[in-house]
């Protein structure tokens, strides 16, 4: 092996000596023009993530309000539109409502959470769970399930921009 005096240095992969000025080791090939090049410019991040994660933590936050009125309704509110006339009938239709509002609060913080993820650009797959479990989020005129599909596409469009 060579000193690195004056005129001369190793090569980094081979250790050999080489010119100073040399671009190509010519012993082993390495190039060093590559090097030289610096690191690539890294990736800009868009606004669609975000924009995407607050949609869908807004349809999550609709279908938690539709599963908390599911879950508030009593009997008497079910006899108002007439569900309460038949006897035993009412408490079996709050029974499934209680039930069906429960599965939709649930479902609502994993469409939360997962459009939190989107806001912060991490964890993909749990942003798309998010928006895909907002598609069943129910509000008025079906604006929940809208917003969570607006939203779904930004972030899958969006993927490069997740850590």
């Amino acid at each position: 092996m060579a000193s690195t005096g004056g005129t001369t240095r190793n090569c980094v992969q081979c250790g050999r000596a080489i010119a100073q000025d040399a671009n190509v080791c010519p012993y082993c090939g390495h190039d060093y023009r590559a090097v030289m090049a610096g690191p690539a410019a890294p990736h800009e991040k868009s606004a669609l993530s975000l924009v995407g994660g607050i949609l869908i933590i807004v349809a999550g936050v609709m279908g938690l309000l539709a599963g908390g009125v599911l879950v508030a309704l009593s009997s008497a509110d079910l006899s108002q539109y007439g569900l309460g006339n038949v006897s035993g009938l009412d408490t079996t239709i709050h029974n499934i409502l209680v039930i069906c509002g429960a599965i939709v609060i649930i479902l609502s913080l994993i469409v939360v959470l997962g459009g939190y993820f989107g806001v912060r650009r991490s964890h993909f797959g749990l942003a798309i769970l998010g928006g895909v479990l907002g598609l069943f989020v129910i509000g008025p005129y079906f604006l929940g399930s809208i917003l969570a599909l607006v939203g779904l596409i930004l972030v899958a469009v969006s993927r490069k921009d997740f850590d």
